[in-house]
């Protein structure tokens, strides 16, 4: 009982001496500048009258701990511990501001995985949209017309454009020619198919080149966004592994905390405290423990469904990516086991040509010139037409 009341009046007499040292502190604030020289005087008195009555009661109470068989040394524990107890409360309070500030990262880092993951959907739904078309990169030289790349392209060597325009024209020409007027205006208007689909495939050419390397950005762009997306699911991790960190070092605290806290009152609490007490305590700070724990596991099997679901998400896009890659494989295999150019060559005989109708056939068979719904086939126009008119057209000028 006595060592009780002693250490309540130390305690108070430390209390007091504390208030005291900030009201110093608040009058010397409210002072400021001015000093008072009479004041400065009385209140150091009185400061120092204070003081010898607190050391005179420290002392007393050194002699009755002494008297009771504590020393001073008991004392410095009790403040060590005390100390203690204050550091580990600032550690905690630390601690839980590392966790904010590392909840509000991974929220962020959330946040823009979301969006990073909503723009590569945004390109891959483009990308799936656009026409899946492989085109074959043909560069026209200087001098050297469309029709005679796509004729040697075909296979078609014995055609040369050039010299088939000259003659158009000389067919065209009243003074040379011996064909009549309808003749005449059938091969000037072949002269300007010919001119305006050379300028078309021109056009086709450009808007080509435009479009691959418009897709090459896209891809390119696709690529950067999923590098930085791989980042940010590196950042993710660190920073759940961070927290996860941070959160069991708080309760690492808490249980030091506990523990310090439990040999403070150890004493006191064993005497006053029955078996059965003790026992429901024990119980109490077991259960704890098991809800510790249990939290744990409930956080890890979330992160865990995270996972899985990313993971399924991820190999539902793998497959339908690899559906389309297949589908585009069908697609160039069906292109490429098209029949030939002419459309319906006969396996006895095949059918006998121009040069003029070759690469009519070539034109309309690479751009869909001139067909329209309902029109007759290009084929059909051809075999009609150049039935009646070769024969005369060949007889007159050196055609093939």
């Amino acid at each position: 009982m006595i060592r009780e009341e002693t250490e309540m009046r130390f305690h108070q007499l430390t209390m007091e001496y504390q208030a005291l040292q900030r009201a110093y502190a608040l009058l010397q604030e409210q002072v400021g500048g001015t000093f008072d020289a009479e004041k400065e005087v009385k209140t150091r008195e009185q400061l120092q009258a204070e003081l010898i009555l607190y050391q005179t009661r420290i002392q007393d109470l050194e002699c009755v701990l002494s008297q009771q068989g504590q020393d001073m040394k008991w004392i410095e524990e009790k403040q060590a511990l005390y100390q203690r107890n204050q550091e580990l409360i600032e550690k905690i309070k630390h601690m839980e501001t590392e966790e904010s500030r590392l909840k509000n990262e991974f929220q962020d880092a959330r946040d823009q995985n979301e969006l990073l993951e909503f723009r590569i959907l945004e390109l891959e739904e483009r990308e799936r949209r656009s026409p899946g078309i492989n085109f074959h990169d043909i560069h026209f030289c200087e001098g050297i017309s469309p029709l005679q790349v796509y004729c040697e392209a075909d296979g078609v060597t014995d055609i040369i454009i050039t010299e088939l325009m000259k003659k158009l024209d000389i067919l065209g020409d009243n003074a040379v020619s011996n064909l009549s007027n309808e003749e005449q205006v059938v091969v000037i208007h072949a002269r300007t198919v010919l001119t305006l689909a050379e300028r078309w495939l021109e056009n086709i050419e450009v808007t080509k080149t435009a479009l691959a390397q418009k897709r090459m950005d896209i891809e390119s762009e696709k690529h950067v966004f999923s590098k930085q997306k791989g980042y940010l699911d590196e950042e993710l991790d660190y920073r759940k592994q961070s927290m996860a960190q941070a959160h069991k070092r708080i309760l690492e605290l808490e249980a030091m905390l506990f523990n310090a806290l439990q040999q403070d009152a150890g004493a006191k609490m064993s005497e006053m405290l029955s078996d059965d007490e003790r026992e429901t305590l024990r119980r109490a700070v077991e259960q704890w423990k098991r809800g510790v724990m249990m939290e744990l596991r409930e956080r890890d099997s979330q992160i865990l469904r995270e996972r899985m679901e990313m993971l399924q998400h991820s190999q539902q896009r793998i497959k339908e990516l690899e559906e389309w890659i297949a589908a585009q494989k069908r697609q160039i295999k069906e292109l490429e086991e098209k029949p030939s150019f002419f459309g319906h060559s006969s396996p006895g005989k095949p059918e006998q040509f121009t040069g003029f109708h070759i690469v009519f056939y070539i034109v309309f068979k690479r751009t869909g010139f001139g067909i329209q719904d309902g029109s007759q086939c290009p084929e059909s126009l051809f075999e009609d037409f150049f039935t009646r008119e070769t024969s005369q057209l060949c007889c007159n000028t050196d055609f093939r």
